[in-house]
């Protein structure tokens, strides 16, 4: 079955990086790039207050549909050779997560976020939160400040989980050929007594532990990406470290992170340590979930 790439369009600056994005990654993966637009009549027509003649909402409607044959063309002309579109009035984060649903060729979904950086927290825009939390395949996160062409360093924490696995074999597939991964694992101690002699003892024998498995993780991912592959490990709350690694590495232009999150009826809810990520991290964020 051929892969597709679905990326949601709405024309604004931070749709436009991840459009960019997204035929990159399908360009390079021989993959199928869906551009996705979900055209509703604007709220203000509904409210009861102010009328929108309906010749002005399909003048809004039409000029949509152009801007979406424009994007078919411009990602033609950018290099993708297998681009599709789809044009849909609905509500964007249902129509994509539907349509992710109905399709299990779509293996990942580029969306464009709205976020501040800096000091100020880093916020998800509602439509791409709700994709990332409830899509049934992996999600790429992406800003508009985000102008990395391509994914030369590449973090990736681990807890050795399956989900985390599943971001591993992701990394590895999105790292530039002369880029590098780095596997990261938080040690989290359990609370302990003040001065309780053995919570050194239990994290010198829990590091000597998490130094072996992430020896044997890089070991086998070196086999695959064929890349470097670089270990670290940190000590305290996961989220707080791995930002922190962030922060002091400002070069890493991908995060890869793995999601714990429930599927079915139930909502999707991402593990608060992958929610953090998502929302403060100033680069690109690949959220990784097994469609398997």
């Amino acid at each position: 079955m051929s892969s597709k790439i679905l990326c949601p369009v709405d024309f604004s600056p931070c749709s436009r990086q991840a459009f960019r994005t997204a035929i990159r990654i399908a360009t390079a993966r021989d993959a199928e790039l869906v551009l996705l637009h979900a055209w509703q009549i604007p709220s203000i027509s509904s409210a009861g207050e102010i009328a929108i003649p309906a010749g002005t909402v399909q003048e809004l409607h039409d000029d949509a549909v152009r801007s979406l044959a424009d994007a078919l063309a411009e990602a033609k002309a950018l290099g993708a050779t297998r681009v599709t579109t789809q044009f849909a009035t609905a509500a964007a984060w249902e129509l994509v997560v539907d349509t992710v649903r109905a399709d299990p060729a779509v293996e990942l979904v580029v969306v464009g976020t709205h976020g501040r950086t800096g000091v100020t927290r880093f916020l998800l825009g509602s439509v791409a939160e709700k994709i990332v939390r409830l899509a049934p395949c992996s999600v790429l996160a992406v800003h508009e400040a985000d102008t990395t062409p391509v994914f030369r360093r590449v973090l990736c924490p681990t807890d050795f989980s399956e989900g985390a696995r599943t971001a591993v074999e992701l990394a590895g597939r999105h790292v530039a050929r002369d880029g590098e991964i780095t596997l990261l694992h938080v040690l989290e101690l359990p609370l302990l007594r003040e001065g309780d002699a053995s919570g050194a003892e239990l994290a010198e024998v829990l590091d000597e532990r998490v130094t072996g498995m992430l020896a044997d993780w890089a070991g086998g991912l070196r086999a695959t990406a064929a890349v470097p592959v670089v270990t670290r490990s940190r000590l305290g709350s996961a989220a707080t470290q791995i930002l922190a690694e962030l922060e002091e590495r400002p070069a890493f232009d991908l995060v890869v992170v793995g999601s714990h999150g429930r599927t079915g009826l139930a909502r999707v809810l991402l593990g608060s340590v992958a929610e953090k990520i998502v929302r403060h991290a100033p680069c690109p964020v690949l959220v990784a979930r097994s469609r398997r």
